[in-house]
């Protein structure tokens, strides 16, 4: 399988790219550099690992929430590649790449992810880890205000992912996370952990249906 996924969905820039059996990754904080890294970076990437776009199967984004003007700058990035290509998009929300590179990187299984959202918010989404070590989503993502946040199971040992635990960890220990990652950035890594499932399921779009995910 061969597959181009990014996240530009924070202030890292992270882009991988699964050339059957190969893996080739970038990662860079990069705030206000989106633009003029992406392309770039996914031309030498795909020069290294010595395809074109169009013998790729699949590419995937990350579709938000997140940093308004990176969810656009992906989008507008996939929807291009699309257009060249009809190659299926896979959208993959920016809290559950978040949540996987929290599973990949710590082992932790239930997830509290907590994005800042502005306006005194939150992004919020409860994840689980299932059997095959890949994030699922229990309830819905939503935008919140802090005090508003809830888990369905306090019998469970959860963990914080996030920087909305940064700024409201007074409101959100309420939920009693045994520890926190604050300042955990997505990874595109992870991200194709979960488009490799969805593009398997049928859970793609056409490039035209490629939009960013705000949540408000």
């Amino acid at each position: 399988m061969k597959i181009l996924a990014f996240d530009t969905s924070s202030s890292v820039i992270s882009i991988a790219l699964q050339n059957e059996e190969e893996l080739v990754f970038f990662d860079q904080v990069a705030p206000l550099q989106h633009t003029q890294l992406i392309l770039p970076k996914i031309k030498s990437m795909l020069d290294s690992c010595d395809i074109s776009l169009n013998q790729l199967d699949a590419v995937a984004y990350a579709c938000g929430p997140g940093s308004f003007t990176g969810i656009r700058i992906a989008s507008s990035v996939v929807q291009g590649i699309g257009l060249a290509t009809s190659l299926p998009i896979v959208p993959v929300s920016s809290l559950a790449v978040l949540a996987q590179t929290a599973y990949l990187e710590q082992q932790w299984t239930n997830l509290l992810v907590a994005l800042d959202a502005r306006m005194d918010q939150v992004y919020w989404a409860v994840y689980q880890t299932n059997a095959h070590g890949i994030v699922e989503l229990f309830g819905e993502e939503q935008v919140l205000f802090p005090d508003q946040t809830i888990i369905n199971n306090k019998c469970l040992d959860w963990y914080g992912v996030g920087d909305g635990w940064d700024r409201y960890q007074t409101i959100l220990s309420k939920h009693g996370a045994r520890r926190i990652a604050k300042e955990q950035q997505p990874d595109a890594r992870a991200l194709l952990s979960l488009a490799k499932i969805k593009l398997k399921n049928g859970d793609w779009v056409a490039s035209c249906d490629a939009i960013p995910v705000y949540l408000r």
